[in-house]
């Protein structure tokens, strides 16, 4: 039988039908993470936050493009293949590609306009093609496998799981710095008094402009001399949308901590929020005088 080439415009039909399918399957494994962002987008406490580059859910999420680099792993047919009746086969044997080859050739979708381009004028070979040894041709039914290999689609999916791990460690490792730089305090060493004669001074010097809300631990692990406080100012206007307006409010709210707490006496931060009906604004002062080796 003749084997019949595909052209351009179907394939790039293909890849952008594909590209929007599996992108919608890959962002329903963020689901679960962006309902926990929004659950707690308004909740402000006196933990220490860094950036999250991916977010706690963010090893759920990357199920969605492992399954993304596993698209034509069932008989080197995608969703848009199917419907476009193609097929991906290995270009030496004429045989269905297998699903490691289709995870190799599928990792280049990361270079998509590239490979838009090379499709252009290679309908049947983009980059991925070539280095996984596949091509794409019109759907042939006497190619198609009767029986589904689940063994080999597993561990394909597995692998393209690994590899999306491994493109993520350098990210997890800079979350790792962020987040080692936050200060450790003892648990046992919360001074609730040192907390509420701080909230009086600010109530009492500036109740009308703000809401005050204090935590003290008397120790911290690095270092049992130093305290850590944390402050939390709920402001009545907005202090928080100018640099002009911020520093105002740093200059009566820093001081005043500093007459409770004298520098290099503590260690902590002070969280500045404006909350209105279905919106927030928060900046943080980090307040730290330790030497930085």
């Amino acid at each position: 039988m003749t084997e019949q080439k595909t052209n351009a415009g179907t394939r790039i039909g293909s890849m952008l039908l594909d590209h929007i399918a599996m992108t919608f399957i890959a962002m329903i494994f963020f689901i679960p993470g962006m309902i926990s962002g929004f659950s707690t987008a308004f909740e402000v406490s006196h933990e220490q936050t860094s950036p999250d580059i991916f977010g706690g859910l963010s090893y759920f999420g990357l199920i969605g493009f492992a399954l993304y680099f596993c698209k034509d792993s069932i008989n080197g047919r995608s969703i848009a293949k199917r419907a476009l009746k193609l097929q991906v086969i290995e270009n030496s044997s004429g045989r269905v590609a297998s699903p490691v080859k289709c995870i190799v050739r599928n990792i280049f979708c990361i270079l998509w306009p590239i490979e838009v381009i090379v499709t252009l004028t290679s309908p049947s070979r983009r980059i991925g093609d070539m280095v996984a040894g596949t091509r794409v041709v019109l759907f042939n039914p006497e190619l198609e496998e009767q029986k589904i290999n689940y063994g080999q689609i597993g561990l394909s999916i597995i692998l393209a799981y690994g590899i999306m791990v491994l493109v993520m460690l350098p990210f997890e490792s800079l979350n790792s710095k962020m987040t080692s730089n936050q200060v450790s305090y003892v648990e046992s060493s919360l001074n609730e008094n040192a907390a509420n004669e701080t909230v009086q001074l600010f109530t009492d010097s500036l109740g009308t402009t703000l809401n005050p809300d204090v935590r003290v631990y008397d120790q911290i692990e690095e270092n049992t001399d130093l305290k850590y406080v944390s402050v939390i100012l709920r402001l009545n206007q907005n202090y928080l949308e100018n640099d002009i307006d911020y520093e105002q409010i740093k200059s009566a709210t820093v001081p005043l901590l500093l007459t409770k707490f004298p520098e290099e006496t503590f260690v902590g931060q002070i969280k500045y929020v404006y909350q209105q009906p279905g919106s927030m604004q928060t900046r943080t002062l980090p307040l730290d005088w330790r030497k930085k080796e």
